[in-house]
């Protein structure tokens, strides 16, 4: 397929999913768009019309199916499933589906009931710490049933979707502190139970051999466990702009893939390449497995896909392709899910704003401090204006800390690996734990300094959706008059 049909498709299938969720276009809309692509490609058929009218056909057929996708989507979701019990205190059996989501004085559970319909329900419920719940576990609970509602937030008053943030997850109703009791256990997937428990194990060692707040923030480099670092640190990293390395992130990911990648070294390209996706796989599933995870996972495979082959325009593809397919499979992350939005984007720097701007950082030596500071500048400028358009907030000291931050992370990650594989070790789990805690010391330590500088970061920015538009549209203008147009060659020597 022509790479123009290819993009055109795609891109206007996400437009269509924008556009219908934004201005709700209908079912006769997209009737409309096919009718018409179909008239097209009877008279491109018939006579000999200009190529352009295949292009638009296949425009008007992707608007058309993105704005069929989010229609289906909507009418599948269980959303009114409850809503005779909305206010009530009800009695329910349900099955802990997600990993719970602990926070410093509470915990986030997602159950899985059938108890009112034949029909699968998700409800969010909001409970102690204590007693803990475990994925697969089927607990009956007895609380009053409510549905999600949207707020605002910071002093202007920005509105949050939180409605539509849950409903991305097929979730329409929550409880709050009911009373839960455990009925029996191992109710889930076998193999995501086997490696959510072999998680917890060395989350453990982990917690026995390093004190806090190290642990959490080790927990979180390394197995994406969601424990709080407290309230006013987590707010120092977001400030310093490294937030994204105390959640399991496609930087951590690609981390992962590249300690697998060097213990096959020996191996052919195709095979150290398959041997990494399948470790990245069953790293995605025993940190979770949820949503963020494997969209996070499937960014990381495209970078590293971008670095191996060396054409940035096959990467493109790549990951435009992946893009479109996630958003087939839920449109309603598309607006409503932003660490999507900031994963995408991210992942789009990297392949299509690093090779343009590189040229210009040659005058540093180091290969390795290159690529971090080339790398830090392309993302930290891609994903600004979404940052400010929905935090309405910038780090302004987040350049410097991710390159004094970022370097050591790969370290942080070995360390809390050999810790809590070996914490059982005498003497060398003790020595591993030492170093671990030196670095994760290190990244605390540099976090709390940077965020002591004098205007670390500006909040309460208003920045509108057609300033969001405007930056990426200059963004893309630059990208097109500068992105080098030779190919690159395959790289089969490359270290991920």
């Amino acid at each position: 397929m022509s790479t123009k049909y290819f993009y055109g498709f795609i891109i206007s299938f996400i437009a269509g999913v924008a556009f219908e969720e934004i201005v709700g276009l209908g079912f006769s809309f997209a009737t409309l768009c096919v009718t018409l692509a179909v008239v097209l490609l009877l008279v491109r058929g018939a006579t000999k019309v200009s190529p352009r009218s295949f292009l638009v056909s296949f425009v008007l057929l992707g608007c058309a199916l993105g704005v069929f996708r989010l229609d289906v989507s909507q009418v599948k979701q269980n959303a009114h499933t409850l809503d005779s019990l909305v206010g009530r205190t009800v009695n329910i059996k349900g099955i802990v589906i997600e990993e719970p989501d602990v926070r410093e004085t509470y915990t986030n559970i997602v159950l899985e009931t059938k108890d009112v319909s034949q029909e699968q329900t998700r409800v969010m419920v909001r409970v102690l710490e204590h007693p803990s719940f475990r994925y697969g576990d089927e607990v009956e609970f007895v609380g009053k049933v409510v549905t999600p509602k949207n707020f605002t937030s910071g002093d202007k008053g920005k509105a949050f979707d939180y409605v539509a943030y849950l409903a991305k997850d097929d979730i329409h109703y929550q409880m709050y502190f009911p009373k839960l009791v455990a009925v029996s256990h191992d109710q889930g997937n076998i193999v995501r139970e086997k490696l959510l428990a072999f998680k917890e194990a060395l989350m453990k060692n982990i917690a026995h051999m390093i004190p806090e707040p190290e642990a959490s923030l080790a927990g979180g480099i390394l197995l994406g466990a969601k424990q709080s670092l407290g309230d006013e640190l987590l707010q120092k990293f977001r400030e310093t702009g490294v937030a994204h390395i105390v959640v399991l992130s496609g930087y951590n990911i690609a981390v992962v893939a590249g300690v697998v990648s060097r213990m096959v070294m020996f191996l052919p390209l195709t095979l150290r390449l398959t041997m990494s996706a399948l470790g990245i796989a069953l790293f995605a599933v025993m940190v979770g497995g949820g949503a963020t995870v494997v969209r996070a996972t499937i960014m990381a495979l495209v970078v590293i896909l971008a670095r191996v082959l060396g054409r940035e325009n096959d990467a493109l593809r790549v990951l435009v392709f992946a893009g479109g397919l996630m958003v087939l499979v839920n449109p309603m992350i598309l607006l409503h899910d932003v660490s999507f939005q900031l994963s995408f984007t991210a992942t789009l720097a990297i392949v299509v704003l690093v090779p343009t701007i590189e040229k210009h950082f040659s005058w540093i030596s180091s290969r390795v401090l290159r690529e971090i500071v080339v790398t830090t500048t392309a993302t930290q400028v891609f994903v600004l204006p979404l940052i400010l358009y929905h935090m309405g907030s910038v780090s302004l000291v987040g350049f410097i800390s991710n390159i004094f931050i970022l370097p050591v992370v790969p370290i942080a990650m070995l360390a809390v690996s050999l810790v809590a594989a070996l914490a059982w070790v005498p003497l060398l789990g003790s020595a591993c734990a030492f170093v671990a805690y030196a670095v994760l010391a290190y990244v605390v330590i540099a976090v709390e300094f940077f965020a002591r500088a004098p205007y670390a970061s500006l909040s309460e920015i208003s920045f509108p959706l057609w300033m969001l538009a405007t930056a990426y549209f200059l963004l893309g203008y630059f990208i097109t008059k500068k992105f080098p147009r030779s190919e690159g060659t395959k790289n089969t020597d490359y270290e991920f």
